[in-house]
């Protein structure tokens, strides 16, 4: 900004006070006198006269332009300050989003380690009551106590799964399928058609309508 109004300021004083100036009287190359005539004989016009008020005037455009360039400035610093405060939030968002991710991958840690939790203690007095009838037959010696124990903690166990959905798959008699059944093996000696499930070997189970475990079988070979 300096610079423009030393550059103007000059150029302005140099118009105010220039003078008229003409050149001196030579002779040209052929012996005549050169009294300040132009290239073609003719006098250069005096130059136009210079308005009293033209100084002013520029002094006031140059103020001009270097008030646009302090608020241009402004609002570059403004610029900046905000662009600064959005990078600074853009952190912190990006901080909070790493601490949300990372509490939910926590939370999904423990509720795949524990999603089994209330059904393993639901499962806990059938196992008290394996334990007491073992503890009575070792007591007692007396196998049908034993027996009746161990029947009875089975049908709680049955009516247990019931209540989650838990099925049994029924096999004996029924045509083979192995959406339901895996076959390791034929009964030879059977009556049933062939291709009909003759013995079960380890009982399948479905939940609601999905297979658990499918049943292994001996397949009549008829």
């Amino acid at each position: 900004r300096f610079v423009m109004r030393k550059k103007i300021e000059v150029t302005s004083d140099q118009w105010r006070d220039a003078e008229p100036q003409h050149a001196p009287h030579d002779t040209t190359k052929d012996g005549v006198k050169n009294d300040g005539d132009g290239a073609d004989g003719v006098s250069p016009s005096p130059p136009a006269p210079i308005d009293p008020a033209a100084p002013e005037a520029e002094r006031e455009t140059v103020n001009g332009t270097e008030a646009y360039i302090v608020a241009l400035q402004a609002d570059l610093d403004e610029a900046r300050r905000q662009i600064e405060e959005i990078q600074k939030q853009l952190l912190y968002s990006q901080a909070e989003f790493q601490n949300f991710r990372r509490r939910k991958e926590d939370e999904q840690r423990d509720l795949a380690r524990f999603a089994n939790a209330e059904l393993i203690r639901s499962l806990l007095p059938i196992l008290d009551n394996f334990d007491r009838a073992l503890q009575a037959a070792e007591k007692s010696r007396n196998f049908d106590a034993l027996v009746g124990g161990v029947s009875g903690t089975s049908k709680q166990l049955q009516t247990f799964l019931q209540k989650a959905g838990v099925t049994p798959i029924e096999s004996v008699g029924k045509e083979f399928d192995p959406n339901f059944h895996e076959a390791i093996g034929h009964a030879d000696n059977s009556d049933l058609p062939p291709n009909t499930v003759a013995d079960e070997v380890q009982r399948g189970y479905m939940m609601h309508d999905r297979v658990l475990r499918p049943a292994l079988v001996r397949v009549a070979q008829g």
